[in-house]
C-alpha cells in the first residue's frame, strides 16, 4: 500500500496559496484523499510548522500524526552516522545536515512509508538520495517543483509529464 509522509516544506506550500507550489501540493493532497492514500505528518514537522503558523490550521482529520519514538530516534542517529562516516560522499556535509530531516526520513523508514512529499531539494531530497545510494534508506523524496505527477506516488522513478492543468 502506498503511504506518503508530508514534510514541513510541503505543509507550508499546502497552507499558503501565495507559495509557488501551492497548487501542486493541493493536487497531491486531493489525489491522496480521493485514492485513500494515507498521509502522515511527523510531530517533528508539526513543531517546525507551528513556529510560523498554527498546526491546527491544517485539516488534521485527514492526516495521520506520527509521534517521534525511541526507534525513530535510534534510526535517525544511525542515518546521521551513515552520512557522516561514509564521509565525503555526503552532499550536505559542508553545512551539517538539519537533523530534523533525518528524523523524518527515519520515521518514514520505521513506518514503511516509501514517499516523502517535499519542497526541500537542498537538504531533505539530497540526504534521502544519498542514503538510498548508500543502501541506508529507501524513502524517495518527490519534489513539488517537479509538478503534480500522481503516478510517481506508486512508482517514484517513473518518468511522467506533469498534468497539463498543473502547468498553467
Amino acid at each position: 500500500m502506498t503511504k506518503v509522509c508530508l514534510d514541513t516544506s510541503f505543509l507550508i506550500s499546502f497552507a499558503d496559496p501565495s507559495r509557488p507550489h501551492h497548487d501542486i501540493a493541493l493536487g497531491y493532497y486531493r489525489y491522496c484523499l480521493s485514492n485513500d492514500i494515507p498521509m502522515y505528518i511527523s510531530v517533528v514537522s508539526a513543531g517546525e510548522f507551528e513556529v510560523k503558523q498554527s498546526f491546527t490550521d491544517l485539516p488534521l482529520d485527514t492526516f495521520r500524526i506520527l509521534p517521534f519514538n525511541l526507534p525513530d530516534a535510534l534510526g535517525a542517529a544511525h542515518l546521521f552516522r551513515v552520512l557522516h562516516t561514509e564521509g565525503s560522499r555526503d552532499p550536505c556535509d559542508a553545512r551539517k545536515i538539519i537533523i530534523n530531516d533525518l528524523k523524518i526520513i527515519a520515521q518514514a523508514e520505521e513506518e514503511g512509508i516509501g514517499i516523502i512529499l517535499s519542497e526541500d531539494e537542498n537538504t531533505m531530497s539530497r540526504a534521502a538520495s544519498t542514503l538510498r545510494t548508500l543502501s541506508a534508506a529507501e524513502a524517495e523524496v518527490l519534489l513539488l517543483k517537479d509538478g503534480f505527477t500522481p503516478g510517481r506516488l506508486v512508482t517514484p522513478d517513473q518518468t511522467e509529464l506533469p498534468l497539463i492543468s498543473d502547468l498553467e
